[in-house]
């Protein structure tokens, strides 16, 4: 049977000022009714999500998460995962720019590990509105940690996520994967990106129809040049000189291909 696959960023996409609108959700429905795929690719955690698509009562048929460090199928198992090396995590939070940052959160399956948390921390903010699983740990307890698939940091600035990103690429790039997510910095394994997620998805589940992928931020440039990908009017203007082509919203993009 042959079908599309649709794959869209999460935050400032299709989950804008809090919502995912009734446009966006109806185009999702009518795209799957078809027999299409949609799913999620996100630098959030699984385990961020699952508290959205219940209020919003989305069904999606999978989530790329973790910049596409593991990929849940739509029932929220498993089907691919990358662990990072905690000797490396360990040095990178020692790095004296990690100083600065608003927390260490080290993102797993079925939690979130967070260190030296900042009131002012996004971490802190989301979980107290959306109250998915955080633990508070000493930063020494990270090799007791089960498998970590991402590092995420926060600064105030873009450019200051920007500058660590540079520099741990620099210095780990033959082992992590350092990118700015808005004022964050999310680190992965090496060739780990949102790209090579939806790569290993369409490989593991055997899917060969049209691929369609949208976003907003530099995180998913690197999906937006693979799939020639779009972006929603929103988006930051760097990344619309790199989109196919610029949709008012997920689901107008939804309904153009349907």
């Amino acid at each position: 049977m042959s079908f599309k696959v649709a794959a869209s960023d999460f935050d400032g996409t299709l989950f804008i000022n809090q919502e995912i609108s009734a446009e966006n959700l109806s185009a999702i429905r009518n795209w799957r009714a078809k027999g299409n795929k949609f799913g999620i690719v996100t630098g959030r955690a699984y385990i961020m999500l699952p508290a959205h698509l219940k209020e919003f009562d989305l069904e999606i048929d999978f989530a790329i998460c973790d910049n596409g460090a593991i990929i849940h199928d739509g029932g929220g198992k498993i089907i691919f995962e990358t662990e990072l090396p905690k000797k490396i995590l360990s040095k990178i939070i020692k790095e004296p720019f990690a100083a600065k940052s608003l927390h260490f959160a080290f993102e797993t399956a079925e939690k979130v590990y967070c260190a030296n948390v900042n009131p002012n921390s996004w971490v802190l903010r989301e979980q107290n509105r959306w109250n998915f699983p955080v633990e508070m740990i000493d930063s020494a307890q990270i090799e007791s940690l089960p498998k970590i698939n991402q590092l995420a940091l926060d600064f105030e600035s873009p450019d200051a996520a920007q500058a660590a990103a540079d520099m741990l690429n620099q210095k780990f790039g033959e082992i992590i994967f350092a990118q700015k997510n808005t004022h964050s910095l999310d680190i992965v394994s090496a060739g780990v990106n949102k790209a090579r997620g939806v790569e290993n998805l369409l490989r593991i589940c055997d899917w060969r129809g049209e691929v369609f992928v949208i976003g907003d931020e530099s995180n998913d440039l690197p999906m937006i040049r693979h799939f020639g990908g779009f972006t929603v009017a929103t988006a930051k203007d760097f990344v619309k000189r790199e989109a196919k082509k610029i949709f008012d919203s997920v689901g107008a993009m939804l309904n153009h291909f349907a």
